[in-house]
C-alpha cells in the first residue's frame, strides 16, 4: 500500500465494503471526523483507484441464471489477443482471467441452462485461435468475497 494509505482509509473502505450505500456521516462519527472529510476521502480514493467502483451485487439464481461454470481456454499464442477481443464481448461471460499454466484463459459463465452452457462452449470453441477447452460446472458456492482484507 501507498505512505498515503492510512487508518481512516481502511476504515472507510472497511465500511464501504460490507455497505456500499452506508452513509458518510455514520462512518464519519465511527471514525471522529466530519462528513467533509469522508467525502474527500472517499472521492480520493476512486481517483487513485483503490475504490474502483460502486456496484449491485446480483444473485444469478434470482435472475435466471442458475447454471455457473469455469471455462479453461487453450489457445494459440499468435492469436490470443483475437480470442480476448471476442471473450470481451460474450454477454455470458462474467469474469475473464488471464491466467498462467496450461490454459491461457479462465472463463465464468452464469446463465440459465445446461443447453445455454452447450452453446457457449460451442461458441468459445470455434473462435480462430482457441485450441481447446475444458469446462468445470459449479454444484455449490462455498465461499463468495468480493470484498479485499485490508
Amino acid at each position: 500500500m501507498s505512505a498515503e494509505f492510512d487508518d481512516l482509509d481502511r476504515l472507510i473502505i472497511k465500511n464501504l465494503q460490507v455497505n456500499a450505500r452506508a452513509p458518510f456521516s455514520k462512518i464519519a462519527k465511527e471514525a471522529g471526523v466530519s462528513e467533509a472529510t469522508i467525502f474527500l476521502r472517499v472521492r480520493r480514493l476512486q481517483q487513485v483507484g483503490i475504490i474502483k467502483s460502486f456496484r449491485a451485487i446480483i444473485s444469478p439464481s434470482k435472475v435466471g441464471k442458475s447454471l455457473s461454470a469455469f471455462i479453461l481456454v487453450r489457445a494459440d499464442p499468435r492469436k490470443y489477443s483475437d480470442v480476448l477481443n471476442v471473450v470481451r464481448n460474450l454477454s455470458e461471460v462474467t469474469e475473464a482471467y488471464d491466467v498462467t499454466g496450461p490454459y491461457y484463459l479462465i472463463l465464468r459463465v452464469d446463465i440459465a441452462d445446461k443447453e445455454s452452457l452447450a452453446k457457449v462452449i460451442d461458441l468459445i470453441g470455434a473462435v480462430e485461435g482457441v485450441s481447446s477447452t475444458e469446462t468445470a460446472i459449479v454444484l455449490k458456492e462455498v465461499k463468495e468475497n468480493v470484498g479485499i482484507k485490508i
